[in-house]
């Protein structure tokens, strides 16, 4: 487990696959890993999500982290972590899928919005705290939840841009959850090369801050 944080911790950043990309996740995994990435999630709402993540975590998972995403049942934690998961995202706080996230061994990062949320997430086991949506919390709240729970592991996600992800870690963000920002079939269909240029602007905008 040590180690899935380490990477995530690495690069700051956390790739959302979300969708249909008709079978193309590996070479832009790749072509993400190229631009610095060290964590990616594919959501289980995505098509074959599963069978996505297996690929991944074959080809990549020594590499970086390969986790799970939209993660809203027992059921499905046990599902990622038998594909080769080895973290778990939701877009909810729930103390079930949490517990059993940490049972299997895998890091967890639930979704929350509130203080109390936050605070009962990190006490069940959770080891960092999605704030979602960041585009409705901004950098001012995160800043203020940096007052009274400084040492705790925030990941804003949810329309954060390369500038917006340099403002966050300025204001102590652990990281930052970065979906259609990054993983897009526009990006994708402007190549590769634009997905890892893509990819290395968020990798700096973490790289250029103090943990």
């Amino acid at each position: 487990m040590q180690n899935t944080l380490s990477k995530i911790e690495e690069g700051r950043v956390v790739a959302i696959l979300r969708g249909d990309f008709g079978g193309r996740e590996e070479e832009m995994v790749a072509a993400m890993i190229d631009g610095g990435l060290t964590a990616v999630e594919v959501t289980l709402n995505s098509p074959n999500a599963l069978d996505s993540i297996s690929r991944l975590s074959e080809r990549f998972g020594s590499q970086i982290a390969i986790g799970a995403g939209t993660v809203l049942k027992v059921s499905e934690a046990e599902q990622a972590a038998n594909a080769g998961a080895r973290f778990i995202v939701s877009p909810n706080r729930d103390v079930q899928v949490i517990e059993a996230t940490k049972r299997l061994e895998m890091i967890s990062l639930p979704g929350c919005y509130t203080p109390s949320e936050i605070v009962e997430a990190i006490n069940a086991g959770a080891d960092a705290a999605k704030l979602f949506p960041a585009t409705s919390l901004g950098v001012g709240y995160v800043k203020a939840l940096r007052g009274p729970l400084p040492n705790i592991r925030l990941v804003p996600t949810g329309g954060v841009t390369p500038e917006m992800a340099r403002e966050y870690f300025a204001i102590g963000a652990w990281a930052v959850g970065i979906g259609s920002e990054l993983v897009s079939k526009e990006i994708l269909n402007s190549g590769l090369d634009k997905l890892r240029e893509r990819t290395a602007a968020f990798i700096a905008a973490g790289k250029s801050q103090n943990k």
